[in-house]
């Protein structure tokens, strides 16, 4: 009986490690796509501030109002706390050391998005400023946040 229990015990603890294991790795994975998917709609953005594509104000208000709903989603994504982890990520383990911090952030960069979708009614100059204001909320994440590999 004590062999079997044992057994079993070791089976419970491997499987329960695994779990933990793929749940973590989905959990980096959900992140990575997300920022992919915010990234997708900057970009048009990017390219009109840069003169490279020509202004669009109702591109601009659609993109940043997706920025906007999307970004809350940031820190559901980084609540558990995978800076122990072996999979390859670009998280410092400083967010969940100020998590708080970390959420304010991401908060102000809502805030912003939100911004840039009202400055497009204002012309070209106030969606600049606000796509600049953006642009900073996000830097000030990466600066603190993000390691690049």
């Amino acid at each position: 009986m004590i062999r079997s229990t044992m057994i079993f015990a070791l089976l419970f603890s491997f499987a329960s490690a695994s779990w933990a294991d793929e749940r973590t790795q989905k959990t980096i994975e959900a992140r990575q796509g997300l920022l992919k998917v915010v990234a997708q709609y900057f970009g048009p953005i990017v390219g009109m501030a840069k003169g490279q594509i020509p202004f669009d104000a109702a591109l601009i208000e659609k993109n940043a109002g997706k920025v906007a709903e999307l970004a809350p989603m940031i820190t559901d994504l980084f609540a558990q706390d995978t800076s122990a982890s072996d999979y390859a990520t670009e998280a410092k383990a400083d967010i969940w050391a100020d998590y708080e911090d970390f959420s304010a952030k991401a908060a102000t960069t809502t805030e912003r998005a939100n911004a840039l979708v009202a400055a497009t009614a204002e012309g070209r100059g106030a969606t600049m400023k606000a796509f600049g204001a953006l642009g900073s909320s996000c830097k000030s994440c990466h600066d603190s946040y993000r390691e690049k590999k």
